[in-house]
Protein backbone atom coordinates (compact mmCIF):
# COMPACT_ATOMS: atom_id res chain seq x y z
CA UNK A 1 0.00 0.00 0.00
CA UNK A 2 1.20 3.51 -0.85
CA UNK A 3 0.65 6.48 1.44
CA UNK A 4 0.69 10.10 0.31
CA UNK A 5 1.57 12.57 3.02
CA UNK A 6 0.50 16.18 2.46
CA UNK A 7 1.97 19.04 4.52
CA UNK A 8 -0.53 21.88 4.23
CA UNK A 9 -0.41 25.58 5.11
CA UNK A 10 -3.59 27.64 5.21
CA UNK A 11 -4.01 30.87 3.26
CA UNK A 12 -2.64 33.80 5.30
CA UNK A 13 -5.95 35.68 5.31
CA UNK A 14 -7.79 32.66 6.71
CA UNK A 15 -8.14 31.96 10.42
CA UNK A 16 -7.29 28.50 11.69
CA UNK A 17 -10.95 27.87 12.51
CA UNK A 18 -12.04 28.85 8.98
CA UNK A 19 -9.33 26.59 7.56
CA UNK A 20 -10.38 23.68 9.77
CA UNK A 21 -14.06 24.08 8.93
CA UNK A 22 -13.46 24.21 5.18
CA UNK A 23 -11.01 21.31 5.24
CA UNK A 24 -13.16 18.97 7.30
CA UNK A 25 -16.62 19.96 6.01
CA UNK A 26 -15.91 20.72 2.34
CA UNK A 27 -12.55 19.52 1.04
CA UNK A 28 -12.16 16.14 2.75
CA UNK A 29 -15.69 14.99 1.78
CA UNK A 30 -15.11 16.22 -1.79
CA UNK A 31 -11.91 14.18 -2.08
CA UNK A 32 -13.37 11.05 -0.45
CA UNK A 33 -16.54 11.16 -2.55
CA UNK A 34 -14.62 11.82 -5.78
CA UNK A 35 -12.22 8.90 -5.49
CA UNK A 36 -13.58 5.58 -4.20
CA UNK A 37 -10.08 4.15 -4.76
CA UNK A 38 -8.95 5.80 -1.51
CA UNK A 39 -8.39 3.12 1.14
CA UNK A 40 -7.92 5.45 4.12
CA UNK A 41 -7.97 9.25 4.56
CA UNK A 42 -6.66 10.92 7.72
CA UNK A 43 -6.50 14.66 8.44
CA UNK A 44 -4.32 15.72 11.38
CA UNK A 45 -4.57 19.34 12.51
CA UNK A 46 -1.92 21.14 14.56
CA UNK A 47 -2.59 21.82 18.24
CA UNK A 48 -0.42 24.93 18.54
CA UNK A 49 -3.35 27.35 18.46
CA UNK A 50 -2.24 30.97 18.57
CA UNK A 51 1.32 30.06 17.59
CA UNK A 52 2.37 30.15 13.94
CA UNK A 53 3.63 26.79 12.65
CA UNK A 54 5.26 25.72 9.39
CA UNK A 55 2.13 23.73 8.49
CA UNK A 56 -1.45 23.69 9.72
CA UNK A 57 -2.34 20.13 8.72
CA UNK A 58 -0.81 16.82 7.77
CA UNK A 59 -3.00 14.61 5.66
CA UNK A 60 -2.41 10.97 4.84
CA UNK A 61 -4.15 9.25 1.95
CA UNK A 62 -3.68 5.52 1.42
CA UNK A 63 -3.87 3.89 -2.02
CA UNK A 64 -3.41 0.35 -3.33
CA UNK A 65 -0.58 1.32 -5.67
CA UNK A 66 1.30 4.14 -7.35
CA UNK A 67 -0.52 3.58 -10.65
CA UNK A 68 -3.80 4.60 -9.01
CA UNK A 69 -2.30 7.89 -7.82
CA UNK A 70 -0.98 8.63 -11.31
CA UNK A 71 -4.38 7.82 -12.85
CA UNK A 72 -6.24 10.03 -10.35
CA UNK A 73 -3.87 12.98 -10.95
CA UNK A 74 -4.78 12.94 -14.65
CA UNK A 75 -8.55 13.07 -14.15
CA UNK A 76 -10.65 16.15 -14.84
CA UNK A 77 -12.13 15.81 -11.36
CA UNK A 78 -8.72 16.21 -9.78
CA UNK A 79 -7.49 18.94 -12.13
CA UNK A 80 -10.68 20.99 -11.92
CA UNK A 81 -12.64 20.27 -8.74
CA UNK A 82 -9.94 19.25 -6.25
CA UNK A 83 -7.27 21.76 -7.28
CA UNK A 84 -9.83 24.56 -7.52
CA UNK A 85 -11.03 23.84 -3.98
CA UNK A 86 -7.46 23.62 -2.65
CA UNK A 87 -6.85 27.13 -3.95
CA UNK A 88 -9.71 28.38 -1.75
CA UNK A 89 -8.13 27.46 1.58
CA UNK A 90 -4.50 26.38 1.27
CA UNK A 91 -1.25 27.83 0.00
CA UNK A 92 -0.65 25.47 -2.91
CA UNK A 93 2.85 26.89 -3.47
CA UNK A 94 3.76 25.76 0.07
CA UNK A 95 2.18 22.31 -0.29
CA UNK A 96 4.59 19.42 0.25
CA UNK A 97 3.67 15.93 -0.94
CA UNK A 98 5.65 12.87 0.09
CA UNK A 99 5.02 9.35 -1.25
CA UNK A 100 5.78 6.59 1.23
CA UNK A 101 5.45 2.90 1.79
CA UNK A 102 4.66 1.97 5.38
CA UNK A 103 6.54 -0.56 7.45
CA UNK A 104 4.52 -0.83 10.68
CA UNK A 105 6.57 -1.71 13.75
CA UNK A 106 5.25 -3.42 16.84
Amino acid sequence: MIKQIFLIKRKPEMSFDEFKKHYLEVHAPLVKNSFPEIRKYVVSLVLQRGKETAYDAITEIYWDDLETIIKIAKTDTYKNDIVQDEERFMQRDALQVILTEEYPQK
